[in-house]
């Protein structure tokens, strides 16, 4: 377990209970994640998972153009999963990495076929979420965050991912302290998070994250949870 020190990171799991809860319910009422998240068009898991790596280190729009590209040149994952490494590079050079996400995403696809038979990911509905993270952390490109994104939104399962902008709230507010890492943080966060509102709080903080929590010079004022903020709190040096 990450160590903690101060209130706000107390290791009584009550504690950081009630701040997640808090949380959650303050950023929902700022961003509506759990109103889009009951809205949302669940995607085809395979489309998703595919997506997902290709946003590996680069922003939405290029991934969005780095698939559709792909797609259009290989219309189906077959075509993907045969295609020459150089043409599938150049057609998703605009996500950057491309030189890795290529073979990575056709070890995938030849890996599915092989053991599946077909391209889909359908049987991962009969897995436990542990196992189902396993077996898909088992290849490269796709590591815990890519996984639970893939299991969340495509089999509608209870998971918060731990991106950039989840991982750097979560230290910012005491969640977790500043040595957990991103993939420890999956861990650490999941049974803080009240039961069935683990994908809203991941849309809500991320999008907390690109707007308000953001990287570089944070909008602290503009903030809707500051009051339970250590890094707020420490910033403005006030006692605790």
């Amino acid at each position: 377990m990450c160590s903690f020190k101060g209130w706000w990171d107390n290791p009584l799991p009550q504690t950081r209970v009630a701040l997640i809860a808090e949380l959650s319910s303050a950023l929902d009422d700022s961003f509506g994640g759990a109103a889009w998240d009951r809205k949302r068009v669940r995607p085809d898991s395979l489309d998703a998972l595919m997506r997902t790596i290709l946003s590996q280190n680069t922003n939405d729009e290029n991934r969005d153009r780095a698939f559709d590209r792909m797609r259009a040149r290989f219309p189906e994952w077959s075509d993907v999963m045969v295609a020459d490494e150089a043409q599938l590079k150049d057609a998703i050079r605009v996500a950057g990495l491309s030189n890795t996400k290529a073979p990575n995403l056709q070890a995938f696809l030849r890996w599915l076929k092989r053991e599946r038979g077909d391209l889909n990911l359908d049987f991962l509905r009969d897995l436990s979420n542990q196992t189902a993270v396993s077996l898909l952390t088992e290849h490269r490109g796709i590591g815990i965050k890519t996984a639970y994104i893939v299991l969340a939104f495509a089999f509608d399962r209870d998971l918060c991912a731990v991106d950039t902008h989840v991982h750097r709230i979560l230290r910012r507010v005491g969640v977790v302290s500043a040595r957990c890492s991103r993939e420890k943080a999956h861990t650490e966060l999941a049974p803080l998070i009240p039961e069935g509102q683990a994908r809203s709080l991941h849309i809500n903080l991320v999008e907390f994250g690109k707007t308000v929590c953001t990287a570089r010079n944070p909008s602290c004022d503009a903030c809707p949870v500051s009051r339970l903020c250590r890094y707020y709190h420490e910033s403005q040096g006030k006692e605790v």
